[in-house]
C-alpha cells in the first residue's frame, strides 16, 4: 500500500510541474512588460507592456484551470496516449463547464451577481458560462480523472463491429457520464469544501511569521522525497495561498495575485502579504553561504577541485532556481546538516517577511528584473542586500561549525584519494546529446536491464524510474558510473538527479528502451 502511494505521489508530482515550469516563464514576461507600464516611461513602451500583459494575463494566468487540466492529464498519460488524453482533457473540461451551468439553471441555483460582481457567491465565470468556482482545483480534478481513466481502460477491446469506438474511444463515452455526474455532484459538495478550505486560510493568515518559517521548513524536508511540489504548488495557484481583490478582480494564490499587482502597479498602495511566500533567498544567497564553507572546510590540497565542483552548482541555483546539485551534495551524507539547511531555510523566509521584502523572487534574474517593478516604499528592495548577506552568513557559519564540530566527511574532507573528488560536475548548460549517448547503456544496465524498466518520467531535474525487481538494481553502477548529483534509493522507485538537462536524458533512454 504504501509502495503504491509513494508511486502515485512521484507521478502525480511529476503532472503537477509540467504546467507549472510555463508559469515561470509567464512571470518573467509579465514582470519586464510591468516595467515597460511603469508611470515614467514614454507612452510607445507603456503600450507595447499593457498589450502583451493584457494576452498573457487573459490567456494564461485567466486559464490556469484549463492548462491545468489539459497539462496533467497528458502528463499522466502513458506515452502511447498522450495525444488522446490531451484531446479528452480538453473536451472533459468543455463537458463540466456546460453540465455544471446547465445544472444549476435547471435547479434554480445561479447565484445573482451583486456589486462586485459574482465575487462571495462561490460562483464564477470560465469560459463565458456561469459555475461553481472551483479555480485550478478543478482543472487538477479533471486532469487527473483523465490520465487515470485512459490509463486503465485504454485497451478496450469491442466487437470487430464497433472497432472504431474501443480504447480511448470507449474511454471517451465513459468519461462523458462521468463528468456529468460529477458536474451535478460538485454544486453540493463543493460549497462545503469551499468553506474547509476558507478555515485553513484563516488559520494559515493569523500564524504571521511563523507560517513561513514552517513553510520554509517542510518544502527543504520534502525535497529528498520529491514532494515538496505537494507544498508550494497550492500556495502558489490556489486560495490557500491567499485571496485579494485587485482592479475589481479576484485572484487566489500568491503568484495570482502577485501577477495581478504587476499589472496594476500604479495603483497599488500596499502588497498582499502572500508575497512573501515568493521572496526566496533559497536560490540565491543560500548556496553561495553552503558552498563557501565546503570550501572552507576542505583539505587545503583539495580545495581547487572542491572549487570547481561548487561554483557551477551556485552558478546554476543563481541562474536557474534549481538547487539540487548542490544539495545533493550533503543530502544523504548528513541528515544533520540537511535539518540544518531546513532551519536556515526557514528563518530566511521569516526574516524576510518580518521586515516586509515584498518582491516576487526565486532566482537571481528575476530578482534584478522585480526589484523595478514597484517603488521601494512598498517593495522594501533595499532590505534585499542586507538579507542577503545575513542569510548566506547564517547558512555558512551553520555549515562550518557541524561539519568541524562533527566531523563530517563532506566534500574534500576524506583522507585524500584522487577518486574521492571525481565527481561529476553539474552544468549549467542542458545536458548535450553526446553526452547522454555514452550514459544511456549504463544508466539502463545500473537499473537492471530494459526488461527490469517498468515506466520512467522526469520533474524538473530528476530521472524518476518504477522498476519491476529492485534485486536487479546496481546501485554501484548508478552511484560510482553515471554523471548525477544524487540517487534516491526507494525500492523499486529510483530517483536519479540529472539536472537542467533531464528531459532531454529521459527522452534518449525511452529511445534506447525502444530501439
Amino acid at each position: 500500500m504504501k509502495e503504491k502511494m509513494m508511486k502515485s505521489a512521484s507521478v502525480f508530482s511529476k503532472a503537477i510541474i509540467q504546467p507549472v515550469l510555463f508559469m515561470a516563464v509567464t512571470g518573467i514576461v509579465l514582470s519586464i512588460c510591468a516595467i515597460l507600464k511603469l508611470d515614467f516611461m514614454p507612452d510607445f513602451t507603456k503600450n507595447i507592456g499593457n498589450f502583451v500583459f493584457n494576452i498573457l494575463s487573459g490567456g494564461m494566468i485567466g486559464q490556469l484551470s484549463v492548462i491545468f487540466c489539459v497539462g496533467i492529464a497528458t502528463a499522466l498519460a502513458k506515452p502511447k496516449y498522450k495525444t488522446d488524453a490531451a484531446i479528452l482533457g480538453i473536451i472533459t473540461f468543455l463537458v463540466f463547464l456546460y453540465a455544471n451551468n446547465s445544472w444549476l439553471t435547471l435547479t434554480n441555483g445561479l447565484a445573482e451577481a451583486g456589486e462586485f460582481g459574482l465575487y462571495g457567491t462561490g460562483q464564477g465565470m470560465v469560459f463565458g458560462m456561469q459555475v461553481v468556482d472551483m479555480g485550478v482545483f478543478l482543472g487538477i480534478m479533471l486532469g487527473c480523472l483523465v490520465g487515470v481513466m485512459v490509463n486503465k481502460f485504454g485497451e478496450i477491446k469491442l466487437h470487430k463491429y464497433l472497432s472504431p469506438y474501443e480504447g480511448t474511444k470507449s474511454v471517451y463515452i465513459i468519461l462523458i457520464f462521468l463528468t456529468i455526474l460529477l458536474a451535478i455532484v460538485t454544486t453540493y459538495i463543493w460549497p462545503v469544501v469551499n468553506s474547509i478550505v476558507e478555515a485553513v486560510v484563516a488559520t494559515t493568515t493569523t500564524s504571521g511569521s511563523l507560517g513561513f518559517f514552517f513553510y520554509g521548513f517542510l518544502n527543504r524536508m520534502l525535497l529528498p522525497l520529491g514532494l515538496h511540489h505537494f507544498l508550494w504548488m497550492p500556495l502558489f495557484y490556489t486560495p490557500l495561498g491567499g485571496t485579494a481583490e485587485i482592479a475589481g478582480q479576484m485572484q487566489n494564490g500568491a503568484f495570482n495575485i502577485w501577477l495581478a499587482e504587476l499589472g496594476n502597479a500604479s495603483s497599488i498602495t500596499s502588497m498582499h502579504p502572500s508575497i512573501g511566500y515568493l521572496s526566496n533567498f533559497g536560490s540565491i544567497s543560500l548556496p553561495i553561504g553552503i558552498a563557501f564553507a565546503l570550501w572552507k572546510t576542505a583539505r587545503p590540497e583539495n580545495r581547487k577541485k572542491v572549487a570547481s565542483i561548487l561554483i557551477p552548482t551556485v552558478v546554476t541555483a543563481f541562474m536557474a532556481g534549481v538547487t539540487e546539485p548542490l544539495e545533493f551534495l550533503f543530502l544523504f551524507l548528513s541528515p544533520v546538516l540537511w535539518f540544518a539547511h531546513a532551519i536556515v531555510y526557514g528563518l530566511s523566509l521569516l526574516i524576510t517577511n518580518l521586515i516586509g521584502i515584498s518582491i516576487q523572487f526565486d532566482t537571481g534574474i528575476n530578482m534584478i528584473i522585480n526589484s523595478f517593478a514597484f517603488p521601494t516604499s512598498l517593495g522594501k528592495q533595499y532590505w534585499i542586500p542586507v538579507v542577503f548577506v545575513i542569510t548566506a552568513l547564517m547558512e555558512y557559519f551553520v555549515f562550518r561549525y557541524l561539519i568541524i564540530k562533527l566531523n563530517i566527511p563532506t566534500l574534500g574532507r576524506e583522507d585524500i584519494a584522487e577518486e574521492h573528488l571525481d565527481l561529476p560536475i553539474p552544468s549549467t548548460e542542458a545536458t548535450t546529446p553526446s553526452s547522454v549517448d555514452s550514459q544511456v547503456e549504463t544508466i539502463v544496465a545500473g537499473l537492471g536491464g530494459k526488461d527490469n524498466i517498468a515506466n520512467i518520467i522526469n520533474c524538473y531535474t530528476r530521472l524518476r524510474v518504477d522498476i519491476k525487481d529492485e534485486s536487479k538494481v546496481d546501485m554501484g553502477i548508478l552511484k560510482n558510473q553515471v554523471k548525477s548529483s544524487g540517487i534516491v534509493d526507494k525500492g523499486k522507485h529510483i530517483q536519479i538527479i540529472i539536472g537542467l538537462g533531464v528531459e532531454k536524458v529521459r527522452e534518449q533512454i525511452e529511445e534506447y528502451l525502444n530501439s
